[in-house]
């Protein structure tokens, strides 16, 4: 009997050491290449959260476990610790993420740090716990242009092109007041969709632009800067729940600090991806800014009349 209930005891000890153990372990994933600006900001994360936490954390890139959409809903039944994903598709898992998408939000991409990094900003990362995970900060993403083997500089350069747009309501409806037809596929798709002749062009960042060598399959990048869609670096609400506050405080002290790494690595990989893009025989394309903010004024009117609960939000963030 004595044996037995040691026998109990003994394994007992072993799965709640096996589980702590594995509670330990965490995993973050992104979809960047290994050269890309958020792949090393995020290494550094992971390295500063397992040197100063009782955490450890692997970083997985290049979406080796899954597309953002995918990571995102591990985050929620709490699979995979850590992701990042970009701020259009998160506005499709949490509501006030929505604001984000919408086009010509900020002055510039100072402006946009200043607006995100503040009060009204930071009150949206929080608004997601209930959803299943906790937005632990804004990673600089830069501006958006549109690319295509097309030269595109003003709206009616845009009609009737089929442009990969991330799958949100908002990026759709300003492709449409634009007179693009939106194709909503996954961002690990848009090489081959443009190869194929899926899509004519797509719309990101231009390190994103280079890093999966979309210049190949669409030559002219026009820098119109239709939107400014910040990275959200996020956390499981599950397993932020099984951290303890110590490590808490301290995860929150990274996630301000990697700003600034991300912010330095961002701005060394534009101007050397604007140099290799030309040398690659790219082309970079001046927009008419002003032509594109004019023909997405209906945006914002479908969407204070389809969302008057965000209303309030939006006028905080346009007037921070």
């Amino acid at each position: 009997m004595k044996k037995s209930i040691l026998a109990i005891s003994v394994a007992l000890l072993s799965t709640t050491v096996a589980f702590s153990a594995s509670a330990r372990n965490m995993k973050l994933s992104h979809a960047m290449p290994l050269d890309h600006p958020v792949h090393q900001s995020l290494t550094w994360f992971a390295d500063e959260v397992t040197d100063r936490t009782k955490l450890r954390v692997r970083v997985y890139p290049n979406a080796t476990l899954g597309s953002e959409e995918a990571s995102l809903q591990m985050l929620q039944n709490g699979t995979l610790a850590f992701t990042k994903v970009g701020g259009g598709l998160v506005s499709s898992f949490s509501e006030q993420y929505n604001v984000l998408s919408l086009p010509f939000l900020y002055k510039d991409e100072d402006d946009s740090k200043r607006v995100l990094r503040g009060p009204v900003g930071q009150g949206i990362l929080e608004s997601s716990e209930k959803d299943g995970f906790i937005g632990l900060a804004y990673l600089a993403s830069g501006s958006r242009g549109f690319y295509s083997n097309t030269k595109i500089q003003t709206p009616d350069d845009m009609k009737g092109l089929k442009i990969r747009v991330q799958n949100s309501p908002i990026d759709i409806d300003t492709m449409i007041s634009l007179g693009a037809s939106p194709v909503p596929i996954s961002s690990t798709e848009v090489y081959s969709a443009l190869q194929q002749g899926v899509v004519d062009g797509a719309e990101n960042n231009i390190p994103t632009y280079f890093a999966n060598r979309h210049y190949e399959v669409a030559k002219y990048y026009s820098e119109d800067h239709h939107s400014m869609i910040p990275d959200i670096l996020a956390v499981s609400t599950e397993v932020w729940s099984r951290i303890s506050e110590e490590d808490k405080q301290t995860i929150k002290q990274i996630s301000v600090e990697v700003l600034d790494v991300q912010d330095k690595y961002w701005d060394e990989y534009v101007a050397q991806s604007r140099a290799d893009i030309v040398s690659a025989g790219g082309e970079i394309v001046e927009a008419d800014v002003q032509a594109f903010q004019d023909r997405v004024k209906p945006v914002y009117d479908k969407f204070v009349q389809n969302n008057p609960q965000l209303s309030e939000l939006l006028t905080k963030l346009q007037n921070y």
